[in-house]
């Protein structure tokens, strides 16, 4: 037996909506079955919905739910479902997406932010660098390649029941960025909580200019309130230090010179109970004495 993965909690939630929406509508599409007992009836309409609704996604069932509140007929379960899916034109058009996928480049050749689907982002690698280093009538030959692939492509996505799937390719501009994700959320290519996530931490360049010039703010607040906290006229570790010398420090070792004074020379090493270098013993011994 079939098994569906599709939440039991979301089936009824939509068949409380359908018993709301529409009451005696709702009972004669969905009749109790001869000996079926209320909770027979109840299990058996959340089998069957889980069951067709299988694979929707909470997008898709919003999208059904939007359709329900203006239809005038209570829909059993496969023409709920065919609600759900998207329409055709749900893919863009080549002209539309062209529109989108031009701006992705700037003039002056920078990447920009821009939100659109894989199909817009193959067809444009396409014809990329007509755009960056061509002219206006390149361009009308870029535009010219880019419509007929993303055609191909976008039938090619239809035929394997593929939805547009919009992604974010951020730019270096931040102040685009911001304005490009809010733009894509109004155009409704971004949810509002894909869009939030995006646009956490991102700030433009005057709040990033607003936020600096309160942090500096508080710092100088910060520095007032330390004033009167910190030393004064503080010595400086950098400078050298000038200090008199001593006594003991100006005296200066004198150096006697073997050669010039040689008992003199012998007299300074016993005061130090040096002995007599060997270098110099043979004048020791030219002189006929020893240390």
């Amino acid at each position: 037996m079939f098994e569906s993965t599709f939440p039991k909690k979301w089936a009824e939630e939509i068949i409380s909506r359908m018993q709301r929406y529409y009451r005696a509508k709702f009972s004669a599409t969905f009749p109790v079955a001869e000996g079926q007992t209320a909770e027979q009836y109840e299990d058996d309409l959340i089998a069957t919905a889980c069951e067709v609704f299988e694979g929707l996604s909470p997008d898709d069932i919003k999208r059904g739910l939007d359709r329900m509140k203006r239809s005038t007929f209570c829909p059993i379960f496969p023409e709920f479902a065919g609600w759900c899916e998207p329409k055709t034109d749900d893919w863009l058009g080549s002209h539309e997406a062209w529109a989108i996928a031009e701006k992705s480049i700037g003039f002056d050749g920078q990447e920009l932010t821009v939100i659109w689907t894989e199909q817009m982002a193959q067809a444009f690698s396409r014809c990329e660098e007509l755009i960056k280093t061509g002219d206006k009538y390149q361009r009308a030959e870029a535009k010219k390649i880019f419509c007929d692939a993303y055609d191909r492509l976008v039938t090619q996505a239809k035929d394997q029941g593929l939805k547009p799937i919009y992604v974010t390719s951020l730019g270096v501009d931040k102040d685009q960025q911001i304005a490009a994700i809010n733009q894509a959320t109004v155009d409704g290519f971004l949810t509002a909580p894909d869009a939030t996530a995006l646009l956490e931490h991102k700030q433009t360049k005057l709040e990033q200019l607003s936020e600096s010039e309160r942090y500096k703010t508080i710092a100088q607040e910060a520095l007032a309130k330390l004033g009167p906290l910190i030393k004064r006229n503080p010595v400086n570790r950098m400078t050298e230090e000038h200090k008199e010398p001593q006594p003991w420090e100006s005296i200066e070792d004198e150096h006697i010179d073997p050669f010039d004074n040689f008992e003199e020379y012998k007299a300074a090493l016993r005061a130090e109970q040096k002995q007599l270098p060997n270098a110099v013993r043979f004048m020791d011994k030219q002189v006929g004495g020893g240390v």
